[in-house]
């Protein structure tokens, strides 16, 4: 047995507590005055804080007695190779013809699921998205028609000539079109409204935007081929002259044309490559943002190039240059979106939260991301973010921010590294909850409950924030928004599943903030007995909104003390909510899953499942976490935890569940795939 280390059929306190420390140091999930105090309840639970050992027969009595127990050491049935120290033999490497039946049943399996693709289900819940990739494609079908009729029958146009003439048409369109994908404002109100955002599939304008980008660049080039073939089969000219000389006369504007079209498809490749994911994801999103703003002379040149082209889009682009407009006056307006910094709270794992005074003017709904510009880090450069506070929060929004990328980086460093003469010279509160994140988190809940948040707004009003951000003496941020997301049509479902990979978890931190203001907005004191209930407007009340799952894969728990704090408050509310009103039902499950926890291939998580129930029975509360929810360790099944939302007790339909996600696109593209098998309406988060 694993825990009678000399085999003399005792269990002794010194080998039970060198059993554990060795087996937590390789974990390094607990650490400090947290492993001795988890050690210490284990030893309570086997009598060992009282005795030095015990024997088999005390042992067995223990364990015979505790179902608890008695699982979690059935699967103690080998010895460990980082305990004993013995290297054993490397794992089997497959039998080669397994490998290959494998494959042929993954590849089966995935076969399989492209044929149920286009299902009666599949159709049902994608009716918008294919009507209006169905409309795309017609239209432009149409136009090469057109064309293609119009050159061979009235102009008798040579072949290459025709297939240059069909790019051209169909590129005055999808540069057209391409605009309207990104009218923010416009999809703002289509989102807000409910029959409008059935119909038109808003919610897929950055891909749709993705692939109409596509589209035009495999147009310019084949627009590009053609001419330069003709020219170089049927013409007298040399190349040179006619692609750099405007003698020729070729385009609508002293002979510009072919100048043009090679300025235009220099700036396109610019802009396509610096917009894929490897560079957006991988540290660089200032490359894409600046290389992005060649929008300007690419439309500039083409409006030159193409001489029908501004009649495509004269509408468009008054539509977005008024959104322009607009956007730039509100960012620099004090009442919208000028404002300064109140708190900054460096998290752990190089995240950074920011603490805004919201302005006067300042609407959002729980879900919706802003961009932000720090003119200290930054002159000119906006990044987008989630907010994470609630909209119920009248005088501050919160953002956060994980220092991944330059400008990133940059936020984090200024504020980490910002001695307390400059933090008081620009009048923001640095906090440091990286140091001591659980003694930090308790006191941010005593400040809630001792509603100091008057005094600061007193301290605002009397204090001309505008003014003083001229002047350079505190710190000014520019709010650009906010946007709109998916997130918006969670009031709107009656069973909904938010999934956060990691950071992933900022929109959820304020659709629950906001949920859990309502609640206790909802919360009243008897004026006879001084007890407190709650109105039936709570969480059961009038709202379409009844159930919420949240399950959160993260690979480390440490790193986001600032939320956990949120779920035990929603936690214990929502406790307190059950406890008064017996019949009702739970409002918020919580599924928490942390990968970072190492697998030992002889025993899996077997000590470590021990310890986490034994400290969950004696604590009552997760030994991770602090919260009463387990926590569990690896990835989910997402097929077994969407099965338990339709089965069982108290089970919703699959018509009533609506799964939300935000976090890694591998991640996304299981859970989107579980969603289509389970008939779950799939909404994802995107930027």
């Amino acid at each position: 047995m694993i825990l009678d280390e000399a085999g003399d059929d005792y269990v002794t306190r010194t080998g039970m507590t060198e059993f554990y420390v060795q087996y937590f140091k390789g974990l390094a999930t607990i650490e400090g005055a947290r492993l001795q105090t988890v050690i210490e309840v284990l030893l309570q639970k086997f009598h060992l804080d009282q005795k030095i050992r015990i024997d088999f027969e005390e042992f067995y009595s223990i364990v015979s007695n505790d179902p608890t127990l008695l699982q979690c050491l059935c699967q103690f049935t080998v010895s460990p190779q980082w305990y004993f120290r013995s290297l054993s033999d490397p794992p089997p490497e497959k039998n080669k013809v397994r490998q290959a039946f494998s494959s042929c049943c993954c590849k089966r399996e995935i076969f399989e699921q492209q044929k149920k693709k286009l299902s009666i289900h599949y159709i049902t819940d994608n009716l918008s998205r294919l009507m209006m990739l169905m409309l795309y494609i017609l239209i432009n079908i149409g136009l090469l028609i057109y064309v293609t009729i119009y050159r061979v029958t009235t102009t008798k146009s040579h072949a290459l000539v025709v297939v240059a003439r069909i790019c051209g048409m169909l590129l005055n369109f999808n540069c057209a079109f391409i605009i309207v994908l990104m009218l923010r404002q416009t999809i703002l109100l289509i989102r807000s409204n409910r029959v409008l955002r059935k119909l038109i599939p808003v919610d897929d304008h950055i891909d749709f935007h993705g692939v109409v980008g596509r589209v035009i660049t495999a147009l310019s080039f084949l627009h590009a081929i053609a001419h330069i073939a003709y020219i170089a089969a049927l013409t007298n000219y040399s190349m040179a002259t006619y692609l750099f000389f405007m003698n020729l006369g070729i385009g609508w504007v002293n002979g510009f044309a072919p100048l043009s079209g090679i300025i235009l498809l220099l700036i396109l490749v610019t802009m396509v490559i610096c917009s894929m994911q490897w560079v957006r994801s991988g540290g660089h999103f200032g490359v894409f943002y600046w290389t992005h703003l060649l929008y300007l002379p690419f439309y500039v040149f083409l409006i030159v190039h193409a001489e029908d082209f501004w009649k495509w889009i004269v509408g468009p682009l008054s539509i977005f240059l008024l959104e322009k407009l607009y956007s730039i006056f509100a960012r620099y307006t004090s009442g919208i979106g000028r404002t300064c910094i109140h708190t900054a709270t460096i998290e752990q794992s190089n995240v950074i939260s920011l603490t805004i005074h919201r302005p006067k003017h300042f609407s959002f709904q729980p879900g919706d991301y802003v961009s932000i510009n720090l003119p200290r880090v930054a002159l000119y450069e906006f990044h987008p973010f989630t907010i994470s506070s609630a909209p119920e929060e009248t005088d501050f929004i919160r953002v956060h921010i994980q220092a991944v990328g330059n400008w990133t980086k940059r936020v984090y460093k200024r504020f980490d590294e910002m001695s307390d003469e400059e933090a008081r010279e620009n009048q923001v509160k640095i906090s440091r909850a990286d140091i001591h994140p659980q003694e930090f988190a308790a006191h941010v809940q005593n400040l809630e409950q001792i509603e100091i948040v008057e005094v600061e707004v007193e301290r605002i009003e009397n204090f001309p924030t505008e003014s003083n951000a001229k002047e350079g003496k505190r710190e000014p941020i520019f709010i650009k928004g906010p946007y709109s997301s998916c997130a918006r049509y969670v009031f709107d479902c009656k069973h909904v599943v938010l999934i956060g990979g990691g950071i992933g978890v900022t929109p959820y931190a304020s659709i629950l903030s906001s949920l859990m203001a309502q609640f206790r907005a909802s919360s009243i004191v008897c004026k006879h007995c001084n007890r407190m209930n709650y109105l039936s407007t709570g969480l059961s009340g009038k709202r379409r909104l009844q159930k919420v799952d949240f399950v959160w894969v993260s690979p480390d728990y440490k790193s986001f003390e600032w939320f956990l704090n949120l779920l035990r408050q929603f936690e214990q509310e929502q406790e307190n909510y059950l406890a008064l009103n017996l019949n009702e039902k739970r409002f918020l499950d919580l599924h928490l899953y942390f990968t970072g926890i190492k697998h030992e291939n002889n025993i899996g998580n077997a000590p470590l499942e021990l310890v986490t129930r034994v400290f969950a029975q004696v604590a009552g509360q997760d030994i991770f976490t602090s919260l009463k929810s387990k926590t569990n360790f690896g990835r989910p099944s997402w097929e077994i935890i969407f099965n338990r939302f339709i089965s069982g007790e108290n089970a919703s339909t699959a018509n009533d569940v609506s799964v939300f996600f935000c976090g890694p696109s591998s991640m996304g593209e299981a859970i989107k795939r579980q969603s289509a098998i389970c008939h779950f309406r799939y909404f994802e988060e995107k930027f």
